[in-house]
This record gives structure tokens, C-alpha cells and sequence, in this order.
């Protein structure tokens, strides 16, 4: 199999072993399945979805001795949970050549491993090259998630150069520290100056939607790794006292389908941060982040992207 090393050493005494992918590897299931079983462990595949490390399927614990959660780095600590990490293989030595040369380097999950090759690298064709140290639910030095750009919290650098696939990443850079960014992908190794302005103008335009409504519905996941149910209690009290009438919504997969006959006005979302970012057309209503909740009530003087810290 050429995308995981199953940790066999890992499973103790296990004799039952659940596997849960996330829905874009799950063409693997049959492959995965198939190794774990030769060596004599019994397998129970989750169903359920999995969009990160923030969404490990609880449930499947209750049938099984250890889960084994693929392609994401470690956010819950349990011992029962075993994180096999996806790594992709790429040249470090990337073509650079942009103007700046104090630069910050950062990467998704899958490309994280390489940063320091690509920074040595990159010293030696002349720049200066910073990775921020992981802090919270982030483990890797110059790692980020969708939620989670803490690295970059202390960046002294004049630019950033983010490594991985597509935009929302080097976007959600963009925006947290207000430098240029620069999304470089080690598979096409094709560089672009990252634009936020049309991010932006939609994230403005969702809260405009929200202006003079009168209920909120406050939506908590019960995920492990994204239920900020604090969070959702804070924003409903400042809400109150500002005359707005809010509910504290608790699910589990935070679906549009799933709250069409629930009469709120607008919803803000405190699970995962892409659900408002990458989802809200599927949402008949608007669907704004915390930050902009409070950018609405006049708590902030802009919005600032959505970040979970532990």
C-alpha cells in the first residue's frame, strides 16, 4: 500500500481494530481491511464521516479495542486512538523566486515533514527562513489546519510560503497575519501570489445578511475536536444583552439539510470554520463565523478568520 505504514507495532493486545478514512480515501477501505486482517486482527470500518483529526468517530470505540484514524495528525489525546499520517513524497528543492527574503515556511498535514529540507534549501539560494514552533492541537513545527494558523502567531518574516494543495490554507495565512502569501503546490510546483479580496468580499457580504435580523441560531458540534460549546454560551449571552434572541443548536455533522425546518434568521456556526467558509451556499440562510458574529454586534472593528486553538 503506498500511502500508509500501518503501525502494527501500536496495537498491543488489540484483537479488534476499527479504521476510520476520510471519505475522500475511503476507496482504500477494501486495501486497509485486507492488511490488517492477514495478520489476524478482526476489522470494523467506520461509516462515518471524517473531514480531520477533529472528527474521530467515538462511537466505533465502543465495538473495538483501538481505532486507527488515517491521514490526519493527533488533536484528541487518548491512547485508544491510533493517528496514521499521510505524508507525500516531494522535492524540497522548490523553485522560489520572489522578492522577499525573509520569509516563513508553512504546510498542511501532508507536507509538513519535508519543511526542513525545503529551508535548508532555501538558505542556500540566499533567503532567511523561519517555522514556528506548534502550539494547541497543531504538532508539527510550520504546520497549519483549516482552523489553526498558531505558527504563525510570532512570524517576524516579510513573507510567507505555503506548501500543500489548493488556496484555503494560504488564504486563511493571508488574512491571520496580514503579510503576502505565496501558495506553492510540490506536486505541480506551480507558485501564486495568494489574492484575498474575493474571500473577503464574501465573508463581508455573508454578514451584511445578518444586519437587523433577530435570531441566531448558535450551532455546536458534538465532535470531540471542534465542540466549543463555551464559545456558543458567550456569544449567546453578549447577544441577549444586545436584544437578540439566540439558541444554542448541538449536533453532530453540522448539515444545511438538517436545519431547513428550524426558523432562525441566520446561524453562526462555532464547529468546524470551513462549514461557514467553504458551505454557506448550501445554507437557505446565512451562516457567519464567531469573529463575524461579534463583528455584527459591534465587538470588532473586522472580521478575522476562525481559528481553534486547542
Amino acid at each position: 500500500m503506498d500511502d500508509f505504514s500501518i503501525p502494527f507495532e501500536k496495537l498491543g493486545n488489540a484483537r479488534k481494530v476499527g479504521i476510520q478514512l476520510p471519505d475522500g480515501m475511503k476507496r482504500k477501505a477494501i486495501e486497509i481491511a485486507r492488511l490488517i486482517e492477514e495478520k489476524g486482527y478482526e476489522v470494523v470500518i467506520s461509516g462515518e464521516t471524517n473531514f480531520g483529526a477533529c472528527d474521530v468517530d467515538l462511537s466505533i470505540l465502543e465495538v473495538v479495542d483501538v481505532l486507527l484514524h488515517f491521514a490526519h495528525t493527533p488533536i484528541l489525546r487518548d491512547e485508544r486512538i491510533i493517528y496514521v499520517p499521510n505524508f507525500i513524497d516531494y522535492n524540497p528543492k522548490i523553485d522560489l523566486e520572489i522578492e522577499e527574503k525573509r520569509i516563513a515556511l508553512i504546510a498542511t498535514a501532508q507536507y509538513v515533514h519535508k519543511l526542513d529540507e525545503v529551508a535548508e534549501w532555501l538558505r542556500s539560494k540566499g533567503y532567511e527562513v523561519e517555522i514556528g514552533s506548534p502550539k494547541g492541537r497543531v504538532i508539527y513545527s510550520g504546520q497549519v489546519l483549516g482552523c489553526n494558523y498558531s505558527v504563525l502567531r510570532d512570524c517576524k518574516a516579510d513573507a510567507v510560503v505555503f506548501i500543500g494543495d489548493g488556496l484555503f490554507h494560504a488564504i486563511g495565512a493571508a488574512i491571520y497575519t496580514k503579510k503576502k502569501v505565496y501558495a506553492y503546490n510540490p506536486l505541480s510546483r506551480e507558485i501564486q501570489e495568494v489574492d484575498t479580496k474575493d474571500f473577503e468580499r464574501k465573508r463581508y457580504f455573508e454578514v451584511s445578511r445578518c444586519v437587523g435580523k433577530k435570531s441566531a441560531g448558535i450551532l455546536v458540534s458534538s465532535k470531540p475536536g471542534q465542540r466549543r460549546l463555551k464559545l456558543a454560551e458567550r456569544l449567546k449571552k453578549i447577544a441577549k444583552e444586545r436584544g437578540m434572541f439566540c439558541s444554542i443548536i448541538y449536533m453532530n455533522n453540522i448539515a444545511a439539510e438538517q436545519l431547513y425546518n428550524l426558523p432562525f434568521d441566520f446561524y453562526v456556526n462555532t464547529a468546524c470554520p470551513r462549514i461557514a467558509y467553504d458551505d454557506s451556499f448550501k445554507f437557505e440562510r446565512p451562516i457567519i463565523t464567531p469573529q463575524e458574529f461579534e463583528f455584527l454586534l459591534g465587538l470588532r472593528d473586522s472580521i478575522a478568520m476562525d481559528e481553534i486553538e486547542f
